[in-house]
């Protein structure tokens, strides 16, 4: 077999193989979706699938959702004490962030951010793809203003239960996740929660 052949047939298996992965983690996360969270209702075998359904959506989701498939993958290790700082201004532009800017400003408090679930459906349109991009890491977080620095505080964490849409495909269902399944991994102290802060200069 020439050296061109066998390479083409690593191309193809891997691509089989990635593609029967995702089929399978999706067929999965569905059906993991729609089940109760309650601890009684998922095996260690169900929570081993979870656990490596969330290190895969980490993986997969860096180059579309870098920041928060950032702090989703945090989580498989424990955080330091103080929260950790990264300097980036991606969160910069948003009319929720620059709107909690101004009345923290103004009021010298930090102010909560809040957007909508519908916010993270992926779009090809880039204000909204960018949108979704800073809702994902940052609702729930707060917004400061210290000195020349905006900083968004976040503390990485799932709750109980909501889901989370993230892939609308036209005529069949919404690809999503519902946040419930990582929270139950928390309780389990199998994913860990702690703090960031985004920073940038105002």
């Amino acid at each position: 077999m020439s050296l061109h052949k066998a390479f083409s047939k690593k191309i193809i298996l891997s691509v089989l193989a990635l593609t029967l992965f995702c089929g399978l983690g999706l067929y999965r996360l569905d059906k993991l979706n729609s089940t109760p969270i309650e601890a009684a209702n998922f095996s260690w075998f169900n929570k081993v699938e979870i656990y490596v359904l969330g290190l895969g959506l980490g993986v997969v989701a860096y180059p579309i959702y870098p920041e928060v498939a950032r702090e989703h993958l945090m989580m498989y290790s424990p955080f330091p004490d103080k929260p950790e700082v990264i300097e980036s201004s991606f969160f910069r532009g948003s009319p929720v962030v620059e709107k909690a800017i101004q009345i923290a400003q103004k009021s010298g408090k930090p102010y909560r951010l809040a957007w909508p679930a519908n916010t993270y459906k992926l779009s090809f349109d880039s204000e909204k793809y960018k949108e979704a991009r800073i809702a994902l890491a940052l609702n729930g977080g707060y917004i400061r203003v210290d000195g020349d620095k905006v900083i968004a505080n976040i503390d990485i964490k799932y709750p109980r239960q909501s889901f989370a849409p993230l892939i609308p495909i036209k005529g069949l269902r919404t690809i999503g996740v519902e946040e419930g399944l990582f929270w139950l991994l928390q309780q389990e102290g199998w994913l860990h929660s702690g703090g960031l802060e985004w920073s940038t200069p105002t």
